[in-house]
């Protein structure tokens, strides 16, 4: 297990800046605006063959304001204590330039009570001549202090050999590469849902949840085991279009997201019942079939759909008045006017939930297993060129420009997030989209590749001058 370190400390003083140096990757959001970090953000590392999990929290003693509503300050509290409560390290985060402040003794006084190991960090001391500003947090009484720059880089190596230490007193092991659990990002709109369905798959609140469009700022890994597996759940930002951001904040939210649907092995595409699928639904259905992610499509606030109509009931001596649900909308009326909405997702499975009720979310989980298993089916090569051929055969490719697709040669690559096939063809020219719709089609009867897109490369055949260059392609696939 990795040793768990929590970031923690008053509003505005560069915990983010110092978990991305931490993490090395610019991970969590950086805004002079106190309240930006909400969720608690964590990240694992590998150094030297120990491993850290860094967890970013939201400023402890956030005030209420216009952009940080009430119930969402009290849910970062929260979360913040959770991060405690879970870490053997608390890395207490203090400003050196604004010097000691009196929410910093209260936060202080809150981590002596959790009991925890604690080590102070003098951030934003960019300079040597700066380092004197620290004496005064001495009074604060923990005696681990460290002189840091998160912006700069000072005070880092120190840092880190105290970082080494602890993690060998609790032997920290890196995981093998190999063993590294699938990532399920959920992706969709803001005010869908997917922090209350990540909640639900949990089984805890982890992430917070509000009726305020815009809650979840950043991406949130979250590790679960579900039965003898375990998995990355990754909440992230409702995406926005374009148009409708306005700040920087909402800009790098919607970069992170993206980023989470290019790290993910499977995305659970969210779209609210009462509403979907939008245009903004179809978007983001149309951003996971550009980067070619195997995808479940989740249907939530399903109970929304329902109501409780008078009715009439048989029993043992005739008829009795009773309440019974009815449907303002069909599943399959509204499967089928999604489907004309998102053809590029018709290999997606579809799911009706409720995380609210938890009405059908078990299902998720049984899915994600099928559409992993699925992406990872291969074809034998003799396997996949008969299947290829017949279908030639059965349905010829069209004409164009007088002349007709040859495919020679067909293989599949083996490193991919979807099923990629590799054709050897005689004109790139020559393919057309409808029957590589039909094609796939073929394929999927032999394999039904559940929740996973099929990709097409074509190469044209290499001439006989060039034998090494067709060899090096083959190897390549």
């Amino acid at each position: 297990m990795p040793l768990r370190v929590a970031i923690v400390g008053r509003p505005n003083v560069g915990k983010s800046s110092l978990f991305n140096r931490l993490v090395q990757r610019h991970e969590a959001i950086v805004h002079d605006a106190p309240g930006v970090t909400r969720d608690r953000l964590a990240r694992t590392v590998t150094k030297n063959a120990r491993a850290f999990e860094f967890v970013d929290t939201g400023g402890i003693g956030l005030s209420a304001t216009a952009e940080t509503p009430a119930e969402i300050a009290d849910a970062v509290q929260l979360q913040a204590e959770a991060a405690i409560a879970s870490a053997e390290i608390l890395l207490f985060v203090v400003d050196g330039q604004a010097g000691l402040e009196p929410l910093d003794r209260e936060v202080a006084g809150r981590l002596r009570k959790s009991g925890k190991k604690v080590w102070l960090g003098v951030n934003k001391l960019d300079l040597a001549r700066h380092d004197a500003r620290a004496a005064e947090f001495h009074e604060l009484g923990f005696g681990t202090m460290f002189l840091l720059s998160a912006t700069h880089g000072r005070g880092m190596p120190g840092l880190w050999s105290a970082l080494m230490d602890a993690a060998a007193e609790i032997g920290a092991e890196a995981e093998a590469e190999g063993e590294r659990p699938p990532r399920i990002a959920v992706v969709g709109r803001p005010n869908v849902g997917k922090s209350s369905l990540v909640n639900r798959l949990l089984g805890e609140d982890r992430v917070i949840v509000s009726e305020t469009p815009g809650t979840t700022r950043d991406s949130v890994d979250l590790e679960v085991i579900v039965g003898d597996r375990r998995y990355v759940l990754v909440d992230t930002a409702g995406v926005r279009h374009k148009r409708r951001i306005h700040t920087h904040v909402e800009m790098w939210s919607r970069h992170r997201a993206e980023k989470s649907i290019a790290r993910a092995q499977v995305a659970l595409l969210l779209i609210s019942a009462p509403d979907g699928p939008t245009r903004q639904d179809c978007e983001i259905a149309a951003l996971l079939a550009e980067h070619r992610k195997p995808c479940i499509l989740i249907i939530n606030k399903w109970d929304l759909n329902e109501r409780l109509e008078a009715g009439v009931a048989e029993d043992g001596t005739g008829k009795s008045p009773r309440r019974v649900r009815r449907r303002a909308v069909a599943r399959s009326e509204y499967e089928k006017a999604l489907r004309a909405r998102m053809p590029f997702l018709d290999h997606a499975p579809l799911l009706f939930v409720s995380a609210l009720e938890g009405y059908h979310a078990p299902r998720i989980w049984r899915l994600v297993a099928t559409v992993i298993e699925q992406a990872q089916r291969r074809f034998t090569t003799g396997v996949l060129n008969r299947v290829i051929r017949r279908a030639q055969e059965r349905v010829p490719p069209p004409m164009r420009h007088g002349k007709r697709l040859k495919i020679y040669y067909a293989v599949q690559k083996t490193e991919a997030s979807a099923p990629t096939f590799v054709l050897f063809v005689n004109q790139r020219k020559l393919w057309t989209e409808s029957w590589g719709r039909y094609l796939a089609g073929r394929l999927r009867e032999a394999e039904p590749l559940t929740g996973c897109p099929i990709v097409f490369e074509l190469r044209e055949r290499f001439s006989r001058a060039d034998p090494a260059g067709t060899a090096a392609a083959l190897d390549e696939g």
